[in-house]
């Protein structure tokens, strides 16, 4: 071998003693007893083995961790990590608490209109004796009880009747007769009542029988005055 290599063989041996002495392992005291010895424990903490580029760091307990040098690096200072706790589930209310039905936001319907119904019109008949078209007391109390009632008229229908007998013109002018002399009862004693109608006088002999013309009750029947009274809404 030349002297060169020698040379620098031998260099780097005095270098790897010299770095090998820089750090001391601090053993075990024999002087110590057990529990001192276990007294001056402390915390694990990091220490550094080794120089340069072969330089590591590892944890050990004391007072088995080397002695730092004046080569000996900083050791790396622990940086706390903050530990964000999982947010726990909460439970939503619904799952929780029952459900209260919520108000409907629906616009408020209107009232159906109420229908009124019409009154039926009300029908009043007057019987006159044979031949004759005057009123006696009791077509005029009949004409006095019907105009009596609270009745909102608005027309009023007069029919004059006669029975069978006699000729067709004599019980023509009968029955207009008798139809007449009920609107002018009407018209003096419940002006009232006609004030605000419409009255209509028809007469007709020979027509419309209320019954049969072969006894003396069913021609009585036949000699009348029809009085409609037709109500507001109502018909004749």
């Amino acid at each position: 071998m030349k002297r060169p290599a020698i040379s620098s063989l031998l260099a780097w041996i005095a270098l790897g003693v010299a770095a090998c002495g820089s750090m001391e392992l601090a053993g075990p005291n024999p002087s110590m007893s057990p529990a001192t010895a276990a007294a001056g424990m402390g915390a694990a903490r990091i220490a550094q083995s080794g120089f340069g580029r072969d330089a590591r760091f590892a944890m050990c307990q004391p007072p088995a961790c080397p002695r730092p040098s004046a080569k000996s690096l900083p050791a790396p200072a622990s940086t706390p990590v903050a530990v964000v706790p999982t947010p726990a589930r909460v439970p939503i209310a619904q799952d929780a608490l029952p459900l209260t039905p919520t108000a409907s936001r629906t616009s408020p319907q209107a009232a159906p209109s109420e229908v009124i119904e019409d009154p039926p019109p009300l029908r009043v008949v007057v019987h006159f004796g044979f031949g004759r078209s005057d009123l006696d007391v009791a077509g005029r109390d009949a004409l006095d009880l019907a105009a009596a009632q609270p009745l909102p008229v608005r027309r009023v229908l007069i029919a004059g009747r006669t029975d069978s007998v006699g000729p067709a013109a004599s019980n023509q002018a009968l029955a207009q007769a008798r139809a007449e002399a009920v609107q002018r009862y009407l018209t003096a004693r419940h002006s009232h009542v006609l004030a605000a109608a419409e009255v209509r006088v028809q007469s007709q002999g020979a027509c419309c029988y209320a019954a049969a013309n072969d006894s003396a009750s069913g021609r009585a029947a036949n000699r009348r005055v029809e009085v409609i009274f037709e109500r507001d809404g109502g018909a004749l």
